[in-house]
């Protein structure tokens, strides 16, 4: 079952743009907050995230994950995409699979609490916001995972949340997934204009008369 508090905030973020100010008092609070960004503008700033940050883009999430929170966002980097199999960035990309896209970017999110590296030792799992859940365990040799994806930076502070960085895209079992939407027929070719005579009225020239040349 779909978590309905994610589908109700997502819809509202996506109809509604952010119109309230978080109003901050103590002169301490106001310098660390001025120094943080949201989510997707931080997602968006880190040049190992570009294609996570597309993604987030292309799903029409940025407004979601620019909301209150607080979230847990396990970020995939640019490194992880190149083990996924070609043409799949770019399958999801296209705006039909938009649906699809906004799941796999949900099955990266945990909403409700900032979970810091120090908090996801104690736990077991995670419910993502696309409604599966995310096993987390940890390593003899203390390598944090979160499914089988390795947390190789952690706790990259948000005004919102909080972002692990992770070197496997993480991916919902494909029954809870739409189908991949066949590609749009290509637009169709106008045919080359025929070869040959043309119809175009002929319009005969009269002959120029030689001028005579008097004997000398």
């Amino acid at each position: 079952m779909k978590d309905l508090s994610c589908r109700s905030r997502l819809t509202a973020a996506r109809y509604l743009l952010p119109a309230l100010l978080l109003a901050i008092t103590g002169s301490r609070l106001e310098a660390a907050s001025a120094k943080l960004l949201d989510i997707a503008d931080t997602v968006s700033a880190n040049p190992i995230l570009t294609k996570f940050s597309a993604l987030i883009q292309g799903s029409e999430m940025a407004t979601f994950l620019s909301s209150r929170g607080p979230f847990t966002v396990f970020a995939p980097t640019d490194a992880a995409f190149d083990r996924i199999p070609p043409g799949t960035l770019d399958t999801l990309l296209r705006p039909e699979n938009k649906v699809r896209l906004q799941d796999i970017v949900l099955f990266h999110v945990v909403n409700g609490k900032k979970f810091l590296a120090k908090d996801l030792l104690t736990m077991t799992t995670l419910l993502s916001c696309e409604g599966n859940p995310l096993a987390i365990k940890k390593t003899k040799t203390g390598t944090q995972l979160v499914l089988k994806a390795r947390i190789i930076h952690s706790d990259i502070r948000c005004l919102n949340g909080v972002i692990h960085e992770i070197d496997t895209v993480l991916m919902p079992p494909e029954s809870a997934l739409p189908p991949i939407a066949p590609r749009p027929p290509p637009a169709p070719v106008a045919p080359p204009s025929p070869q040959g005579p043309t119809n175009a009225l002929m319009v005969p020239v009269p002959p120029v008369a030689t001028p005579e040349v008097s004997p000398h």
